[in-house]
C-alpha cells in the first residue's frame, strides 16, 4: 500500500460501504446453507453489465457459487457504482470491497512495478500476450502485487486500444499533431500520445462523452468494446484501427482477505478466477472480431494508419519508464 490513503479514498470507501449494503446479489443463496456458513464477497467494476469484465465475473460467481455449494456468495457492483477505480481499489485494501476488476493502469498507482504492461506496443498478438500473464512473467509481477497488500487472481483483458477523433479521422501519426487526445491517467499512455503529437489531456471516463461532445477534447482511445458500447461513435465518428496497445486488466483480492478465508475456498476461488479469465479474454477478441463491421454498418468511418511511425515514436517511451536492471530484464522476458 503506497503511504496514508488520501482523505477522499476514504469518503469513497464509505460510498462504497453504502452502496453494498443496497445492491442486489448476483447469485441466490443455497437453500441448504445457513446465514451462518455463507460467505459474502463483494465484487466491482466499471463497465457496463454487457461488457466482458462484468460477463466474466458472472462467469466466476456462478462457478465459486456451484463448487461451494452456495456457501460462497459473489455479489457484482458495475458501472462504477461503488466509484471510480482508484476508489475500489483502496476500498479493496480496507476491507470495504473483495474483488475488484481493474485496469492494469490503475494498480500501477499502488504498485508502479506493473507499469511494464502498459507500454504501447508490447504484445504482438493476443497469445503473446496471454502466454507472457500466464507464465513466468505473471508469477513475477503477482508477487510484486503481493509485496504491496494485493493478491492476483487471474489477469483479464480490457481490449486492443485504437484511436477515436471527432472532426477529422488519422490517417496517419500526422493527423493527431496537436490535437487533444483523452488517455486513461497511466504516465505511459500520456508519454505514449505526447510522442505522438498530440497534447494528452485528463478527463474522466464518466465525462469523455460530454467532453467529445462539447470539443473539450479532440479524441480518445479505446477498444472495440467501449467505443460500441459506450455509444462514443455518435460523438467521435472517425476511428483509427491501430492497436497501439493491448491493455491487461487484473482481477484482485486483497491478500489480507484472501488469506482469512478457508484453504478450500481460497483454491474454489483461485480455480473460478483463471476460468473466468479464459471465458472474459475469448468475449473481448469475439467483440473485436465482429464490433466492426457493426460500426461500419452505422456510418463509423474507419481508417488504418501505418503503425511504423507510431513504433518509433514510442521507443522514447520505453528508455523513460523501463529504467531500473529489474524491469529491463523483466521487458526481455516478455519479448523474447
Amino acid at each position: 500500500m503506497t503511504g496514508v490513503l488520501r482523505q477522499a479514498g476514504r469518503s469513497a470507501v464509505s460510498h462504497l460501504l453504502l452502496a453494498a449494503s443496497l445492491c442486489v446479489a448476483a447469485c441466490s443463496p443455497s437453500s441448504e446453507i445457513t446465514p451462518d456458513d455463507r460467505i459474502i464477497l463483494r465484487a466491482a467494476h466499471t463497465t457496463n453489465v454487457d461488457e466482458p469484465y462484468h460477463l466474466g465475473l458472472m462467469e466466476m460467481a456462478r462457478i465459486v457459487h456451484a463448487e461451494s455449494g452456495g456457501q460462497v456468495e459473489i455479489r457484482i457492483y458495475p458501472s462504477m457504482q461503488l466509484g471510480g477505480e482508484r476508489a475500489m481499489l483502496e476500498g479493496l485494501l480496507l476491507g470495504a470491497l473483495d474483488i475488484v476488476v481493474t485496469a492494469n493502469g490503475s494498480v500501477t498507482n499502488f504498485v508502479p512495478g506493473m507499469g511494464v504492461l502498459d507500454l504501447p506496443f508490447l504484445f504482438r498478438s493476443r497469445e503473446h500476450m496471454y502466454s507472457v500473464l500466464d507464465g513466468k512473467v505473471g508469477d513475477e509481477l503477482a508477487r510484486r502485487l503481493q509485496a504491496r497488500g494485493f493478491h492476483l487472481l487471474a489477469f483479464y483483458e480490457a481490449g486492443v486500444r485504437h484511436i477515436m477523433t471527432s472532426d477529422k479521422p488519422v490517417n496517419s501519426i500526422d493527423d493527431l499533431k496537436g490535437l487533444k487526445m483523452r488517455t486513461m491517467p497511466v504516465p505511459a499512455h500520456i508519454a505514449s500520445f505526447n510522442a505522438y503529437g498530440a497534447n494528452a489531456v485528463a478527463v474522466d471516463y464518466g465525462e469523455l462523452y460530454g467532453g467529445l461532445q462539447t470539443g473539450l477534447v479532440d479524441g480518445a482511445e479505446a477498444a472495440n468494446t467501449n467505443y460500441s458500447n459506450k455509444k462514443f461513435y455518435e460523438v467521435a465518428p472517425h476511428w483509427a484501427q491501430l492497436g497501439w496497445v493491448m491493455l491487461t486488466a487484473d482481477l484482485l483480492m486483497s491478500e489480507k482477505r484472501f488469506q482469512s478465508l478457508p484453504p478450500d475456498v481460497q483454491k474454489i476461488l483461485a480455480d473460478a478466477a483463471l476460468r473466468s479469465a479464459h471465458h472474459e479474454r475469448l468475449l473481448y477478441a469475439e467483440s473485436d472480431n465482429s464490433l466492426l463491421e457493426t460500426l461500419k454498418d452505422q456510418g463509423v468511418s474507419v481508417t488504418y494508419p501505418d503503425p511504423a511511425p507510431f513504433r518509433e515514436a514510442s521507443k522514447a517511451v520505453y528508455e523513460k519508464f523501463v529504467a531500473s536492471e529489474e524491469d529491463r530484464a523483466l521487458l526481455k522476458a516478455i519479448l523474447k
